[in-house]
């Protein structure tokens, strides 16, 4: 082979390789970008409360797959002893699943007052303070974020039993939330009751 003569280089077909890697690149950096914040947005809208559907006093809810019911609020009354400013308060709720194996996840029950204030359940409640709530002959309740509802039969009502620690003075204006996982962002907002 003579020097003169040039050797032939596969560069057309690198070229191109490289031309379908800058393509693919930029077809694909966008599309799981638009992918993952898609599923990042779907999770913080189940994080957020944003759509408020107001229950009427005495009224019953659908939400999520369940008959919801405001039982009431229930208050420890101020007796000698007990602090003057302050005093636990359980929330009840009656559910009643539409259909077995309702998701039930990632519960929230809340009282709110006028002024905007927000109580979150207390997590682990002594024992007095439930027995001091409860009436006589009434059913024990569950938390709210248990597997109650979820594995409760159609037709079964679930009693939910929230407790708080709030100013005494807020009681007569305290509202309910109730959201799940499922159902935000629309989330239940039960009136203020008389006490139980």
């Amino acid at each position: 082979m003579a020097s003169s003569e040039s050797v032939p280089h596969p560069v057309l077909p690198a070229r191109r390789t490289r031309w379908r890697a800058v393509l693919a690149v930029l077809v694909l950096a966008p599309c799981t970008m638009a992918a993952v914040g898609w599923r990042d947005l779907q999770e913080v809208r189940r994080a957020l409360e944003l759509k408020m559907i107001d229950v009427p006093a005495g009224q019953t809810a659908d939400y999520n797959d369940a008959h919801i019911e405001f039982a009431g609020l229930r208050a420890i009354p101020l007796e000698p002893g007990l602090p003057e400013d302050r005093t636990f308060l359980r929330a009840r709720m009656l559910v009643d699943p539409a259909r077995q194996g309702t998701q039930w996840l990632d519960c929230k029950l809340r009282v709110i007052d006028s002024s905007g204030r927000v109580w979150t359940e207390i997590e682990q409640v002594p024992r007095l303070v439930q027995r001091t709530l409860a009436r006589p002959g009434e059913p024990e309740g569950t938390s709210c974020k248990g597997l109650a509802v979820t594995q409760a039969e159609p037709g079964s009502k679930v009693v939910i039993d929230a407790y708080y620690l709030v100013p005494r003075q807020a009681i007569p204006d305290l509202r309910v939330t109730l959201s799940t996982m499922d159902g935000r962002p629309a989330y239940l907002r039960f009136p203020a009751s008389p006490e139980q």
